[in-house]
């Protein structure tokens, strides 16, 4: 008999974001399940990208992910869920038998459900993900083979809690060092400018305050940096700095 290995991580404590980008960087294969009350989104992965993706929330459904879209309307979406509940089907099937989508439309719409699954997970700031190394997903489901990073870093891009994220570089005093990690082409040319200003000297405040960009949306690319094990916290920290805060706008305040 097989034994499953498993690890266990809370939420709150460590971003879904950093426990994907470990598994991303060891290339192991596997499913992980996070859990919050009674919600369950479930990611296989294998290989890098992000093979398929599940949950019991009906929200998260495609019908409803259809009607989120504008493809499906309410009454629609109704329906669809009633014959599925009746016929047994998956909803695909049920929207192909409906004329909504064709099977290319289809096949699109799941891989934009499944993204979305995905991005949903990587908000959640509390609750319990376990990832079974070397688990498989069943054979019969679509493969849509979405990169880890690209997704991981969409999610960061687009998270509300941006005090979240600066919690886990530390405060405004903390110092940033470079360090190896994924290739820089996954950052456009203003990410990357900020990324150059990183000097082992300048604290996380001051990088966060660099023009252009808000400093809500630098804490938020500063992390993606961390979270890909492109930067990490030195041992220098400005003294007499103040935890950083953020404002209702999204900017910074002591």
């Amino acid at each position: 008999m097989s034994r499953t290995f498993e690890y266990r991580g809370d939420l709150s404590a460590t971003p879904l974001a950093e426990m994907l980008t470990t598994i991303h960087r060891y290339r192991v294969p596997g499913i992980v399940s996070v859990t919050r009350d009674k919600r369950a989104r479930r990611l296989f992965l294998d290989e890098g990208v992000v093979l398929y993706a599940a949950s019991n929330e009906r929200e998260s459904g495609l019908a409803s992910f259809l009607n989120r879209q504008g493809v499906l309307d309410a009454d629609s979406a109704r329906e669809a869920y009633a014959r599925q509940a009746r016929e047994g089907l998956r909803m695909g099937q049920v929207l192909l038998q409906m004329g909504v989508v064709t099977p290319e439309k289809l096949n699109a719409a799941i891989a934009g459900q499944i993204r979305d699954i995905v991005l949903g997970a990587l908000d959640w700031d509390a609750g319990e993900a376990v990832f079974e190394v070397g688990a498989r997903r069943s054979a019969d489901f679509l493969r849509v083979d979405i990169p880890i990073l690209d997704v991981v870093l969409d999610g960061i891009r687009r998270t509300s809690d941006v005090r979240r994220l600066a919690r886990r570089l530390g405060s405004a005093g903390t110092v940033l060092e470079k360090t190896s990690g994924p290739p820089l082409s996954l950052f456009d040319p203003s990410e990357r400018a900020l990324y150059e200003a990183v000097d082992g000297k300048t604290p996380l405040r001051e990088l966060c305050a660099r023009p252009p960009r808000s400093e809500a949306d630098n804490a938020r690319i500063l992390y993606a940096f961390f979270c890909l094990g492109l930067l990490r916290r030195g041992r220098a920290t400005v003294s007499g700095a103040k935890k950083i805060q953020y404002k209702t706008g999204g900017n910074l305040s002591s």
